[in-house]
């Protein structure tokens, strides 16, 4: 492992409230109702960072999420329209567990591309029979006559969907349970239609450990690669932050500075830019974006000690070698423990990091949900990285239980705009094998201009 330099900054917010925190409402923020029966029972409609479950092509905008009978719906409706045409499939799913996400994109010819109902099980894979069609014809992902076993599909976790500029896709999973579990990358060729496997293992975890990871592809097209550590399945065990980048669409991988990696990456192999010891109440998966520049922004949470109350860090490369900055957010309003098994329901939940570069300079936002804010969906705006202050933002008044944030990539990359799938929902904290009972709610979108400044 390299030496790594590490600038820590604290910025405080503007207009502080009590807890730290302004209350003001974001007058460029609001929500339109996709359905009214969706399930709410636990969180697997709503997950952090999934890629992604809301998803514009062309004129259309597509979302899909599980209803009250457990099917998964598909939804599309014209970019501004607040009318969506909805479609209940007949595939179902697992929704007790959260884990089950589905993950959603549309290729350039206009098919939809969806995968559902994964926690270490067998490949769930359909495409669209037609451009712009919400029917879905169920298929073999890599083709006949691959087993599931031979082809490294019979325990996924996790799938994600990449759209690339040249209209290829990727498509992203674990194979293997927590602990034990490596980072599969496929990617789908526009011209034959077919999906081909890139790399059985991109992170490896030796039989040992599992990468937790997130993926984003810019708006230049580079591939970049964030993860944490994990030993056995308990989440206290999360440790270091790490990073790799592509510019060649997944083919190879390279640290920040150029470095190449050999695949697979392991543990010991790591271009670790932050060192963070476990239990130290890290949350996984970490986001990464990069902004216009293609200089990576990774976020999460976790504590500067065992004892100490977590905040959200978002860190960045300096332009002197092998330095990065850490941004620090202000503390959470009380402290909490983070440990165990299965879905955690912690009182904030992860977020998603934006940042944005206009006229030279880098605006950088972060939207999470804070049970110490009345369980509203809150913002936090820096709109100068080298010298301004956070501002915090309410962009959802309503308690919204229990929901994590997952944003539209296109709508972000063409327009400074953050769409996100919002629902209230319930989780039960460590259980995955059951659901609270509670009533479906409706689902939506929110949508929230970033300002330039």
């Amino acid at each position: 492992m390299r030496t790594i330099f590490l600038l820590m900054s604290l910025f405080s917010l503007m207009s502080c409230g009590g807890g730290g925190y302004p209350l003001s409402a974001d007058a460029d923020s609001r929500y339109s109702i996709i359905a009214d029966d969706a399930f709410a029972g636990s969180s697997v409609n709503v997950l952090a960072g999934v890629k992604q479950t809301l998803f514009t092509h062309g004129q259309f905008q597509y979302a899909a999420y599980y209803n009250a009978n457990r099917h998964l719906v598909l939804a599309k409706r014209p970019t501004g329209s607040k009318t969506w045409q909805t479609q209940v499939t007949p595939f179902t799913g697992n929704v007790d567990d959260a884990h089950n996400h589905i993950s959603l994109v549309v290729d350039a010819d206009g098919y939809l591309h969806i995968a559902w109902d994964h926690h270490n099980s067998p490949l769930n894979y359909a495409r669209s029979v037609a451009p712009g069609a919400l029917t879905l014809e169920r298929k073999p992902m890599l083709g006949e006559p691959q087993s599931p076993d031979e082809a490294g599909e019979n325990s996924v976790t996790y799938p994600q969907f990449y759209a690339l500029p040249s209209g290829d896709l990727l498509f992203a999973y674990r194979d293997g349970g927590s602990g034990r579990g490596n980072l599969v990358l496929n990617r789908y060729d526009l011209r034959t239609q077919q999906w081909q496997r890139l790399h059985s293992s991109v992170l490896d975890g030796e039989g040992k450990r599992s990468a937790y990871w997130d993926m984003s592809v810019d708006i230049n097209g580079v591939v970049h690669l964030a993860w944490i550590w994990r030993e056995p399945p308990d989440v206290a065990s999360n440790h270091d932050l790490a990073y790799a980048r592509s510019f060649d669409q997944g083919d190879t991988w390279q640290q920040y500075d150029g470095t190449p990696y050999a695949l697979p990456i392991t543990e010991s192999e790591s271009d670790v830019v932050v060192p963070i010891p476990q239990h130290h109440k890290l949350m996984n998966p970490p986001v990464v974006m990069g902004d216009n520049s293609s200089r990576p922004f990774i976020a999460s949470y976790w504590a500067d000690s065992p004892t100490d109350i977590p905040r959200y860090q978002v860190v960045y490369p300096l332009p002197q070698p092998n330095t990065w900055q850490i941004i620090k957010a202000p503390k959470a309003a009380e402290n909490f423990e983070l440990s165990g098994h299965g879905t955690k329901r912690p009182p904030i939940s992860r977020t998603i990091v934006l940042p944005r570069q206009h006229n030279g300079v880098t605006s950088l936002h972060l939207i999470y949900r804070d049970d110490f804010q009345s369980g509203q969906v809150m913002g936090l705006t820096m709109h100068n990285i080298i010298d301004a202050n956070w501002e915090s933002h309410v962009l959802h008044p309503q308690n919204v239980g229990a929901w994590e944030p997952s944003i539209d990539p296109t709508q972000w990359i063409q327009h400074g705009r953050a769409d996100l799938l919002l629902q209230r929902v319930e989780q039960r904290d460590g259980n995955d094998a059951e659901s609270a009972q509670v009533a479906p709610s409706h689902i939506g979108v929110l949508s929230w201009q970033a300002s330039l400044q």
